[in-house]
């Protein structure tokens, strides 16, 4: 095998390492190959060799005992990219959980290419110079972790335990509020920002779209939603950046309570699921953009996770309008952010499509019927702990205007 195609696999895995934060795994065998994996997505490995690199001596055998002791150091199935660099062949090929790709100079086409863009440029580089290879070798060195140093599990990223420290820290102060004044806990939650219907139409208090994601009916609910938040935010702040991860969630959020409100009548409702499935929706467009979603096994985590979150979303109790409203939002936005050369076209239509869907939702708000109110107790008890706690200006603001709403919507 030539040195310009090892001097192309150590310049590929220079650009993951130092431009898409890839990290070097040491299987301490000496071969001529490399092993990357991201701290944010531990289910994926990729494998760098030479041509001849699928069909050596016991080759799949110490391949298969690499990738064994990897997972076994994560704890979960990994998708592998086996990639090989040859001279002239170039070739794509799934077989269940790993996928065989064959890079060249001359290849083109490659869905393990859409994956990764900049190794396009990389694969044209041409470079005689004796040294051009101990250089790059080298730089790759520098990035190798040090062996006493173990794999660890990585952190959440900061956007993401923010999100999750004040989740935790509304719930806390909530049922503090609850226990020490005795109060009914639906009315501390509407209190607290939950999404209430008749406040927002008697109040105009349409921040609560947003301030309901961050409250949470019990320590049950406030669970599920925060280690969905993990898996979900890890993977995707860490790839995608904080910013957007942050926007996609608080797009979500917002949009599934717009499909509540034109969906369900006066209800109460909390919780982040609408944000989490918007996040769930990007990743599935990542997925299908990338190509990793033609592996078996991403296509059966999917159906798992497709099962599972239509099981939680039939629960009683779950506003299943607010899940397919943040699911829409998080496929527009992750379609709209698209890097993929032949959705380009496509970026037109979804942003057409995105500024229709938001005419019509604030439409079918304004005119909206379902909203027959009703004075059970909730909404004035609401008032009376506004002043208890202090907050003697709101209550006054928000009983003149429940008065106003009342008079006016009853007959």
């Amino acid at each position: 095998m030539s040195k310009q195609s090892e001097l192309l696999m150590t310049l590929a895995a220079l650009a993951l390492v130092e431009n898409e934060g890839y990290k070097i795994i040491d299987v301490r065998i000496l071969g001529k190959e490399i092993w990357l994996n991201h701290p944010a997505n531990t289910k994926e490995l990729i494998r760098f060799s030479l041509g001849g690199g699928f069909n050596l001596p016991r080759q799949e055998e110490r391949t298969a005992a690499i990738r064994k002791a990897i997972e076994k150091i994560f704890g979960e199935r990994t998708l592998m990219y086996d990639v090989r660099f040859d001279d002239e062949d170039t070739f794509y090929e799934l077989k269940e959980d790993t996928v065989l790709v064959g890079l060249c100079p001359t290849t083109e086409e490659s869905i393990f290419l859409d994956r990764f863009p900049q190794l396009r440029a990389v694969l044209k580089i041409q470079d005689d110079r004796p040294e051009a290879l101990e250089e790059a070798q080298k730089r790759l060195n520098t990035q190798r972790p040090l062996r006493q140093q173990p794999m660890k599990r990585p952190r959440p990223p900061k956007a993401t335990s923010i999100i999750m420290i004040v989740c935790i820290a509304m719930f806390s102060l909530t049922s503090l509020v609850t226990e020490l004044g005795g109060y009914d806990p639906i009315s501390s939650l509407v209190l607290m920002g939950a999404y209430y219907k008749t406040f927002i139409l008697a109040n105009y208090e349409y921040w609560r779209f947003l301030t309901s994601g961050l409250l949470h009916m019990d320590i049950f609910h406030l669970m599920m939603n925060m280690y969905s938040l993990y898996y979900l935010g890890l993977f995707f702040e860490t790839k995608f950046g904080p910013k957007r991860m942050v926007g996609i969630l608080m797009a979500g959020t917002i949009v599934g309570s717009m499909f509540m409100f034109i969906t369900e009548g006066n209800v109460v409702a909390v919780g982040l699921s609408g944000g989490l499935f918007a996040l769930l929706g990007a990743i599935v467009v990542h997925l299908i953009e990338s190509g990793q979603v033609n592996a078996r096994a991403v296509q059966m985590q999917l159906l798992q996770l497709l099962i599972i979150n239509i099981f939680i979303s039939m629960m009683p109790g779950i506003a299943i309008m607010a899940h397919v409203g943040g699911f829409i939002a998080g496929v527009l936005i992750a379609l709209y952010f698209s890097y993929k050369p032949s959705w380009k076209a496509l970026k037109k239509h979804v942003l057409i499509s995105t500024l229709a869907l938001m005419v019509a939702l604030v439409f079918l708000i304004v005119t909206d019927k379902k909203h027959t109110p009703y004075t059970a107790g909730t909404d004035y008890d609401v008032v009376s702990i506004a002043q208890d706690l202090g907050l003697g200006w709101y209550a006054q603001i928000l009983s003149d205007s429940l008065d106003a709403y009342y008079q006016k919507e009853l007959p």
